[in-house]
This record gives C-alpha cells, structure tokens and sequence, in this order.
C-alpha cells in the first residue's frame, strides 16, 4: 500500500508495516514499464487504471446476502 490513504483512514487498514507514504508520479512508473511488457503484463489503456481504496465504498446486494449467509452457524 502506497499513498495517503493511511492519514484518511488510520488503523482501520492493514498494519502500519505495510504501509509506505510513497506518492508515485507518471515518470517512475514509466521506469516500470519496459519490466512489465517484457513479463507479457501489458493490458488495453481501457483497463490501465489505478486501484483507489474509495473505489469500492459500499456492497452490492449480492455481497451483502453472501455476507449474510457466511456470517449464520452452521447446523
């Protein structure tokens, strides 16, 4: 985990050891590329896109029935 995440969210993410407080702009990560098309991990420009932890901020109905289901005891 990189970013600022951890001073907006704190504890509640993993445990502060896997946390860096790095903020990587374009030009190193295109250092990165020639690595990563050499190892076939290129994808569609459609798809390049950053994994923000607000990204995901509620569950659908189908999570929140499978959490449901997972959280009863077993008979």
């Amino acid at each position: 985990m990189a970013g600022n995440a951890r001073a907006a969210y704190g504890e509640r993410l993993a445990p502060a050891g896997n946390h860096v407080l790095a903020l990587p702009k374009a030009a190193a990560m295109l250092r990165l590329a020639p690595g990563l098309l050499a190892q076939g991990l290129a994808v569609a420009a459609s798809e390049a896109l950053p994994l923000y932890i607000r990204d995901k901020v509620a569950q659908t109905t189908a999570e929140r029935e499978q959490a449901k289901r997972l959280a009863q005891p077993s008979e």
